[in-house]
């Protein structure tokens, strides 16, 4: 046990991760983890990013082709699953798909009962999910979160993908999303949470938040951001907060908090009703958006279209649909593929382009 420790405690993430997957974890190691998790950013961020790959790991879970190949592979984990025992005291919750395991334990938490939930959406689905407290998460697509629920605190893991949370307030139990890398408390409010792997984006809709580092160390008056109305760039999360119409953004590499105030709030939390809106967008910035919902890749592979300015509304259940509605009113062609989507230049549009460099 003490060598198990001291590579917890020393090691890389991997160790936690294959104690995490054992079923001789003790007390001590659980403890060790949770401990160095919270006090080490990088390792934290080590584990997570292992964590959020297992998590992509685990959507195949249900993928028939993957099902047929590894039935017994499956059967096998999934009683390795059934044997992990964990230490009095930790909750957890263990997610086992095709030799991966994911686990997401709370600190030891004393005399606090927690109730542990995961909740899951696949690529293009959103789900609606009413928290005892009566707050209310809408999960976009290809999210998951574990909403961690005590009596001093309610405290919600957002591991991907995007969340709108409508926050009934209580003063003696805050109510804060930890991202692995910053965390964002509700001071009684409704906002929004996108996460990506090397950035997190906050869009307050109503109300107030606070943004801070760790879930567990949430300020007691954090600074409003000196902003006068004016977009701002701040060197580190610190301790600050958004205020109702404003939109943060965190980039880990930068190290660097940007704050500023969109026109209209509605690509924040307009995705709740099933509708994206693009008015003179990109078309790039539109693929990647579009993106998000399909399970096929969609690849730009002409870069003269890149820029394309492109106004419409889109439903997530009709990619297909947005996608003819592009060919329609964009000099462009989509080329399907079995496992792939991908967009070009209309043969009349190269052909223009080739004569005007050719020339006469």
């Amino acid at each position: 046990m003490l060598k198990n420790l001291q590579e917890i405690l020393n090691g890389r993430a991997e160790h936690a991760l294959h104690r995490l997957w054992s079923d001789q974890l003790s007390e001590a190691e659980a403890a060790a983890i949770d401990s160095r998790a919270r006090k080490d950013a990088r390792y934290r961020e080590e584990l997570d990013g292992s964590l959020e790959f297992l998590a992509r790991v685990e959507d195949l879970a249900d993928d028939g082709d993957i099902q047929a190949i590894a039935s017994d592979c499956r059967q096998v984990l999934l009683e390795r699953k059934s044997n992990l025992r964990l230490a009095a005291g930790l909750a957890a919750g263990v997610l086992v798909a095709c030799g991966a395991a994911l686990l997401y334990f709370s600190p030891l938490g004393g005399p606090d009962e927690r109730l542990l939930q995961k909740y899951v959406t696949r690529i293009g689905e959103q789900k609606t999910i009413e928290l005892d407290d009566g707050s209310v998460v809408t999960l976009n697509t290809n999210a998951q979160l574990v909403v961690d629920y005590g009596n001093r605190s309610r405290r919600i893991l957002l591991e991907r993908g995007e969340a709108y949370f409508e926050v009934v307030r209580d003063n003696e139990r805050p109510f804060t999303v930890d991202l692995g890398f910053g965390s964002v408390t509700a001071l009684g409010t409704a906002f929004s949470v996108r996460k990506h792997r090397e950035r997190y984006q906050v869009a307050v809709i109503e109300g107030t938040v606070a943004l801070h580092e760790l879930a567990e160390e949430i300020p007691a008056s954090p600074a409003p951001l000196p902003t006068g109305g004016q977009a701002v760039v701040i060197a580190a999360p610190s301790e600050h907060l958004l205020e109702e119409g404003w939109v943060a953004e965190f980039d880990i590499s930068l190290d660097e908090l940007r704050a500023f105030r969109p026109e209209s709030m509605e690509r924040y939390e307009g995705w709740r009703g099933g509708m994206l809106g693009f008015y003179r967008e990109p078309l790039n910035d539109v693929v990647q958006e579009l993106n998000r919902y399909s399970r096929k890749k969609i690849l730009i592979e002409d870069a003269s279209v890149m820029e394309l300015s492109v106004s419409m509304v889109v439903s997530i259940q009709e990619i297909e649909s947005a996608l003819k509605g592009l060919e329609r009113v964009l000099p462009i062609e989509v080329d399907r593929r079995y496992d792939r989507i991908e967009i070009g230049a209309s043969m009349g549009d190269r052909s223009r382009d080739k004569s005007q460099e050719v020339g006469p």
